[in-house]
């Protein structure tokens, strides 16, 4: 083996450190080390910063909290192949797996793909108490009979990978982020792998600091293993194991990290033949049914789409957004806007100026005003801009951000309503709204949230997967970049949406949905077609945010 790269993730492990890496130099002088450590809050990143400074070839990735150890093997993964390491060893940071057997993995892995350390073959040994031994002898146990496992040890991490198993290795098809991804790994690898083997360690228990295995972890693990021997029994994992990525892969920079590893959430969803001519950024119900590819960031969990624009043909194409069965529901959007601006009144007086990010055709410019405000609006549409102007007396600037006047001034509160997951790089927008605000200005925005039970139950079929959303955000991630952007977040709660019936068959129709133009035509015209249905699903919320110093 030439190139090696020994990974291990930390969490509190700062007493144990130094020691592993000296350990791990001492058995294999010539290899490089990996350590991911997700925001330990004993001190782990900056000791492991020190540690990097004084030694070559150790490379430290920061997270932001804490992320799993299972997408942090994820991680590593992806990097040592990006990499072109020809073997990866992963292991514990807390000496249960000792560095001794490193020379071991590398002798096996000149025959097999894929290597670990067992201790429940002959001259294994594991000094685990009674109850833990149980526990961890059951779960590989059922994780045999259950899932089909070959190996006797599939729950620890003590392992070796061939690069071309990494290569081939679809890492998409491992759902489990956290201890549980041990078997579920196993399981894909054993569909691909052309040689598996184990060989007998003594496992041992911590040096120092305390296990990291919580009661909700193990039942996590029990579920995973359960939803594969399921998926086995009814033969419903048909999909494949092997990655049908081209390696290497081209490079997606997350714009919230910097990181270039991710793994796709959902994949590419084409146009159907009814919307397949139409351009996706002209009206936002038209592309509900397309979407790219969508990524989750290793590094920080952003989630986001692959690119299709860059940031100035994006604005470009929302220069040209044109639509007017928006201007049917107008007025029920300005109810809308009556109603969530009544929830968040107290942040705001008469009198104040108001800065509308993406006002579009100035439904909430209108609302804002009527309540005494002093409004601005800019808008990226030409189309959307002629109308708010009409609309709403008030200043409605075609653009977006960097096209405002430099004696625009600053501004009591800035809104931003469902747009922040359109931008190409909602930092350093934020970070433009951020300087606009005065001194403890008031920022409230609207913007998806992924992480949502609705879109969790309804997965691929989540209304709002669409072409013209960048970014799908969670409540760490936004988090995340409110922070970056200087913002302190004082509440949030669900955003309600309305519509009429009307306008809502309208956009069934444009969707294809069989027989909404005939509910459309049924109630076109009377008051049921004027009914207003508002819908709160928690999955779009509202944030009030104050400007940070």
């Amino acid at each position: 083996m030439n190139k090696v790269l020994v990974f291990f993730p930390t969490y509190n492990e700062a007493g144990n450190t130094s020691a592993l890496i000296d350990a791990i130099r001492e058995y294999l002088p010539n290899a490089d080390i990996l350590v991911i450590d997700d925001a330990s809050p004993d001190g782990t990143g900056e000791r492991l910063d020190s540690l990097a400074k004084a030694r070559t070839g150790l490379r430290v990735i920061h997270r932001p909290r804490k992320m799993g150890v299972g997408s942090a093997h994820k991680l590593a993964i992806l990097y040592a192949r990006h990499h072109q390491y020809d073997s990866l060893i992963t292991m514990d940071a807390d000496f249960s797996h000792h560095p001794r057997y490193l020379p071991n993995f590398v002798d096996h892995l000149r025959k097999f793909d894929f290597v670990t350390g067992s201790r429940y073959v002959d001259g294994g040994s594991c000094n685990y108490g009674l109850y833990r031994t149980f526990i961890s002898r059951a779960a590989n146990l059922v994780a045999q009979i259950g899932v089909g496992l070959r190996l006797k040890e599939n729950t620890t991490l003590y392992r070796g990978y061939r690069l071309p198993l990494m290569e081939r290795l679809n890492i998409n098809r491992i759902k489990s982020e956290g201890y549980s991804f041990a078997v579920e790994s196993i399981y894909r690898i054993s569909q691909i792998a052309e040689g598996m083997a184990e060989f007998p360690i003594d496992f041992e228990n911590r040096l120092t600091g305390q296990s990291k295995i919580s009661k909700k972890e193990i039942y996590r693990a029990i579920l995973t293993v359960l939803r594969l021997s399921l998926g086995r029994l009814i033969n419903y994992d048909l999909s494949p194991a092997t990655s049908s990525t081209v390696y290497p892969p081209p490079l997606i920079t997350c714009g919230n990290c910097g990181g270039i590893h991710h793994i796709e959430l959902f994949p590419p969803r084409e146009p159907t033949e009814s919307i397949r001519d139409r351009a996706p950024y002209s009206c936002a119900h038209h592309s509900v049914r397309t979407h790219g590819q969508i990524l989750r960031c290793l590094q920080c969990g952003m989630i986001f789409m692959r690119p299709k624009f860059n940031p100035k043909e994006l604005v470009q194409e929302y220069v040209q957004v044109e639509d007017p069965t928006y201007l049917k529901n107008v007025r029920v959007r300005e109810r809308m806007f009556e109603y969530n601006l009544s929830k968040v009144a107290h942040y705001t007086r008469p009198g104040q100026r108001l800065l509308d990010v993406g006002s579009y055709c100035g439904a909430f410019l209108k609302v804002a005003r009527d309540q005494g405000l002093e409004v601005v609006g800019v808008e990226p549409s030409s189309w959307a801009v002629e109308v708010s102007r009409s609309l709403v007396d008030a200043p409605v600037f075609r653009g977006t951000l960097g096209d405002l006047p430099e004696e625009i001034g600053t501004f009591d509160v800035i809104t931003l309503w469902d747009v922040l997951e359109h931008m190409a790089d909602p930092i350093q927008e934020l970070k433009k709204i951020n300087s606009l605000l005065k001194p403890q200005g008031t920022f409230l925005f609207s913007t998806l949230m992924i992480d949502n039970w609705f879109p969790k139950l309804t997965g691929k079929h989540w209304p709002w997967l669409m072409e013209m959303h960048l970014y799908y955000f969670t409540e760490e991630t936004i988090s995340d970049v409110l922070d970056r952007s200087r913002f302190t977040i004082m509440e949030s709660f669900a955003y309600c949406h309305m519509v009429n019936l009307s306008y809502l068959f309208d956009k069934l129709e444009t969707l294809g949905l069989p027989k909404a133009d005939l509910l459309g035509k049924l109630v076109a015209g009377n008051l049921l077609g004027e009914k207003v249905v508002p819908f709160k699903l928690g999955d779009i919320k509202l944030f009030v945010c104050k400007k940070r110093l």
